[in-house]
């Protein structure tokens, strides 16, 4: 399956809604983690306005990706000046993946999302989990706005981000699995219901 790039992946209202939340969430946050995989100071696991975001999300990722899905978890970050998205594969809760931009500063500006190949023959290189440069092929690459989703197999093919230059950066990802296919066990992330938190 090719990504598949939806332009206004959610109703004007509900965008600004969920804009405005992460924007009041944070703004009072008072312990930070860094997030590892983005070097991002914000980023929550099973949020429980994104979990009810998927789950409403669910019947307009089936009708682009053309199965029955079962949502698995969602992840909310936060990118900001210097965080970037080392390359990466995404685990079996991750078979479909939507990456949903909610908003940015400076909003006009477009944050890319690649998506590609180990290949040595590249020009193009970037860093991997470990700090090394490796030559990637870069197969899709979205400038990403707010509204802005791509649905895509994150387990199939490696994805990537480069620093971020903007104040902030949110993306919502949220995540799902075929159910009638080989992850179907990994509905709702093996929980027993969305919004818990896994220990």
């Amino acid at each position: 399956m090719n990504p598949i790039f939806i332009e206004k992946f959610l109703p004007e209202q509900i965008l600004n809604i969920c804009y405005s939340y992460s924007m009041i969430k944070f703004s009072n946050y008072k312990k930070v983690d860094m997030d590892r995989q983005a070097n991002s100071l914000i980023s929550e696991y099973s949020d429980f306005l994104m979990e009810t975001l998927m789950e409403a999300s669910t019947s307009v990722v089936e009708q682009n990706v053309g199965k029955k899905l079962f949502p698995t978890y969602s992840f909310l970050r936060i990118y900001d000046k210097g965080s970037d998205l080392k390359v990466h594969i995404d685990r079996p809760s991750c078979e479909f993946t939507v990456a949903l931009c909610l908003g940015a500063d400076p909003k006009s500006k477009p944050y890319e999302i690649f998506i590609g190949e180990e290949d040595s023959s590249s020009d193009y290189k970037y860093y991997d989990k470990k700090g090394n440069y490796n030559r990637y092929r870069i197969d899709h690459k979205f400038p990403m706005l707010p509204n802005n989703a791509v649905v895509f197999k994150g387990m199939d093919k490696i994805h990537w981000r480069e620093i971020c230059n903007h104040d902030h950066f949110i993306t919502v990802f949220l995540h799902y699995v075929d159910q009638n296919g080989e992850f179907k066990d990994y509905k709702y992330d093996k929980r027993n219901l969305l919004g818990e938190i896994k220990t």
